[in-house]
């Protein structure tokens, strides 16, 4: 076979260039620490590198959710610690205001710490996130959802919580709107409350209060009243549902509800009882403290007082345990939130590792080809020369 010499050029200049390519792909992936520059280089490895990327991406997205739900339910629980802190001490404030040797000026200055732990605790509600928005206002959160007006409060905010997705099959509500934790409280034992008449002279007063058979109550409201030793229970029809003689500290049970009295009553005394209404926490507070102020000079007044501070502290019993169960809501919540971290710290490393396998080069590998492709090249290059220096009258010699 003829081989010419314009042949043994080009196979000379071709296997120059290809040591030439190959060289510049080596030192390229060290500038880069990565294999490839471009999809063509390897279509299959370069896919699967821009889906590990869109993954991290989504995890990145993912962790950042989770740290700024874990953050603002961090100010929740804090601020309903601070809640529930507050009810604490208007309980030892109003059993302190319960005891005989308190003055009428004695019990003000109470009656004034009630109203000053009444503004905290809407303080505590109108708690914002450090960003400008509201932990206790839902998704209108732009603004402070609470307001005290006329011995009642207004909420501003509305019903809705964001669900923060946390994870691929995970979300959580990223708080708790302020009408559920602060407003949608009970009066009198949750079931129905009990005012004693304010007309009544005599010394009988109504302690605890209670259901004891659920089926039996119809949420209707009744007047018990008491005369010439006796006592009647009437409907809203005015008809009598009840009746007989009544004895000092017994106990009176109807329609599957209880009421334990105690003192003498006066002819004429009447005390109702009613389903329980919907009241605020913020109400609640200034509700004992305005009867804390009511004088106390006669046992009529004595026992009014008393029937209404046993329904209050009843009432402020549930608001308490009401707000803990809120602040324990919210701790599920952040051990959710942790364990949700803690899942994409562990993907996120796995995904990362996996891709540095995928794309990274391996700069040891690569120094050491670089170094063969080099010495390669030297080589065609040395080739080149010799054979670009042969010729005809070398050979006849």
């Amino acid at each position: 076979m003829r081989i010419s010499t314009a042949q043994f050029y080009k196979q000379s200049v071709d296997q120059m260039l290809h040591q030439q390519a190959a060289l510049a792909r080596t030192q390229n992936q060290l500038t880069s620490e990565q294999k490839w520059s471009r999809a063509g280089d390897d279509p299959t490895g370069y896919a699967n590198a821009m889906g590990m990327d869109q993954n991290l991406a989504q995890l990145e997205r993912y962790t950042s959710n989770a740290q700024s739900v874990q953050q603002r339910l961090y100010l929740e629980e804090d601020s309903l610690a601070s809640a529930t802190d507050i009810l604490q001490s208007v309980r030892e404030l109003s059993i302190q205001a319960n005891t005989a040797s308190q003055s009428d000026e004695n019990r003000a200055t109470i009656a004034t710490q009630l109203r000053s732990l009444r503004d905290q605790l809407l303080a505590v509600a109108n708690q914002d996130d450090g960003q400008g928005r509201y932990l206790f206002g839902g998704t209108a959160d732009a603004s402070a959802p609470f307001s005290w007006s006329g011995g009642s409060a207004t909420y501003n905010g509305n019903q809705q919580v964001s669900d923060v997705q946390i994870g691929s099959s995970r979300s959580v509500a990223a708080g708790d709107a302020g009408s559920e934790v602060f407003m949608r409280l009970k009066t009198g034992n949750g079931t129905f409350a009990v005012q004693a008449g304010s007309g009544n002279t005599g010394s009988l007063q109504v302690g605890s209060t209670g259901v004891t058979d659920a089926s039996l109550w119809d949420g209707g409201s009744y007047s018990v009243s008491f005369s010439g030793g006796n006592y009647e229970i009437r409907d809203t029809g005015n008809t009598v549902i009840q009746s007989g003689a009544y004895s000092e500290g017994q106990a009176l049970s109807f329609r599957g509800v209880n009421l334990a009295f105690s003192g003498t009553p006066a002819d004429g005394d009447s005390f109702s009882v009613g389903p329980s209404q919907a009241q605020d926490a913020f109400a609640l507070i200034d509700k004992l403290a305005n009867l804390i102020e009511q004088p106390q000079s006669s046992g009529a007044q004595r026992a009014q007082f008393q029937t209404a501070l046993q329904q209050s502290l009843t009432e402020l019993s549930a608001a308490e345990t009401h707000v803990t169960s809120v602040q324990s809501s919210v701790g599920v919540r952040l051990a959710a939130t942790d364990g949700a971290l803690d899942l994409l710290s562990t993907q996120n490393l796995h995904v990362t590792e996996a891709l540095s396998n995928l794309r990274d080069v391996d700069v040891v590998e690569a120094a050491s080809r670089l170094q063969q492709q080099m010495v390669a090249l030297q080589a065609a290059q040395k080739s080149y020369v010799s054979v670009q220096g042969l010729s005809l009258f070398d050979y006849l010699r």
